[in-house]
């Protein structure tokens, strides 16, 4: 039986809009809460299961239900059309405009142009890299061949994104260049660590907020989607680790690589590295221009709040305390203005993840190092559900008004 012209105009807002949340980065939990909001509103009944790679939505009472199963593409983090979305979905639920208008406005938004384009995602896979070079204290050399290895890897991103066979080993060739870099950089200047060097021109690479998003969804029970990205961001880790080890053992081969004397940087150097390595990853996630005091404010509440914690917690649970800081702010961000918290609490966010102690973890295993190895991956464990237990702590105290 075909439903009513009205009732499949609701029914493809739906689906529209969670291809669209799925294609921008929303955990399961958030995407099959908003969906299943949004259908209530728009007086449907719908049940929703949404995978990384697959979203499933069932219309209708038991006695007669109408099943959608989309094969969605991989995500692409882009907070700004998140947001933009999100208030259609408001426009469309507070009847401002009617699903079909919803629909193409959301058509618009997939098709429109990202709020920071080439230029400056360029320039942020110099700034992060440098930046993060500085936490991981590199000197003035480690910081400045980060930045030009970081800007390689850029340029392979942009080169890479538009061919789907070559996107697939991006992650195992920019780990490669990053070590051969790394290595070559070190042999030809001197001083440059090779280790720090490698880590740092990785960092857009890591899949931190990818484990930390699967280890939310297994705590909110989402386990499908949960044990998928846990697996998907294992996966990663060990591409880079490979690549990595391919790079290193070229530039030893080629190269005569000296020990490199630490000249870290003086302590008040972290705070221009933390503004750096923030503005690097709002151009990261496409964050909306509008929003970028909002995002300094919650990067730094979570930075200094994961400081002192790790000062009286120790440096793996401490990150609670930063994740709890900045989830609190986050949800204070969506009560006051009504806008989705993943606009401030993701950027903020990005910056505590444990990926590369995931990244150590696994090279150490490939470097035969086992002790290291299970120890350091153990580790990234307990820091990414620190951060899980910090946000979902602050839900409870503070909690956003919203689904989104």
């Amino acid at each position: 039986m075909t439903p009513p012209d009205d009732e499949r105009a609701r029914i493809g807002f739906v689906l529209a809009r969670g291809r669209a949340l799925h294609r921008y980065g929303t955990p399961a939990h958030r995407l099959e809460e908003a969906l299943g909001q949004v259908a209530r509103q728009l007086g449907l009944s719908a049940e929703v299961l949404s995978t990384p790679t697959f979203l499933t939505v069932r219309f209708g009472d038991p006695a007669e239900l109408r099943t959608s199963m989309m094969r969605v593409d991989t995500s692409q983090l882009d907070l700004g059309k998140l947001a933009r979305l999100d208030a259609i979905a408001d426009a469309v639920t507070e009847r401002e405009i009617d699903p079909a208008a919803g629909l193409a406005r959301i058509a618009a938004i997939e098709a429109s142009r990202p709020a920071w384009g080439k230029p400056f995602e360029l320039l942020s896979s110099v700034l992060t890299p440098a930046g993060v070079a500085v936490f991981f204290g590199g000197g003035l050399r480690d910081v400045g061949a980060a930045a030009a290895i970081g800007l390689v890897i850029g340029v392979l991103a942009l080169v890479t994104r538009a061919r789907t066979h070559a996107a697939r080993a991006f992650e195992l060739v920019g780990a490669f260049v990053a070590a051969f870099g790394a290595g070559g950089l070190a042999a030809a200047l001197g001083g440059v660590h090779p280790s720090i060097v490698t880590v740092a021109a990785l960092i857009a690479l890591l899949p931190g907020l990818t484990l930390t998003t699967a280890m939310t969804e297994l705590a909110t029970r989402n386990l499908v989607s949960g044990t998928a990205r846990l697996m998907a961001a294992l996966i990663v880790l060990l591409e880079l680790a490979l690549g990595v080890a391919l790079g290193e053992r070229l530039a030893e081969t080629l190269f005569e690589i000296a020990p490199a004397v630490a000249a870290p940087l003086p302590a008040w150097s972290v705070w221009p590295a933390f503004a750096v390595s923030a503005a690097g990853m709002m151009i990261v996630c496409q964050a909306e221009r509008r929003a970028v005091g909002w995002i300094l404010v919650a990067a730094l509440t979570g930075f200094v709040g994961a400081r002192w914690g790790a000062e009286v917690l120790g440096s793996q649970l401490g990150v609670l305390v930063g994740a709890f800081a900045l989830g609190v702010l986050a949800n204070l961000y969506a009560r006051a203005l009504d806008r989705p918290q993943q606009v401030v609490l993701v950027p903020a966010m990005i910056l505590l993840v444990p990926g590369s102690l995931g990244f150590r973890g696994v090279s150490s295993l490939v470097d035969r190092d086992t002790l290291n190895g299970v120890e350091t991956t153990f580790a990234m464990f307990v820091v990414a559900m620190a951060i899980v237990a910090g946000l979902l702590i602050a839900n409870a105290v503070v909690s956003p008004r919203r689904v989104m």
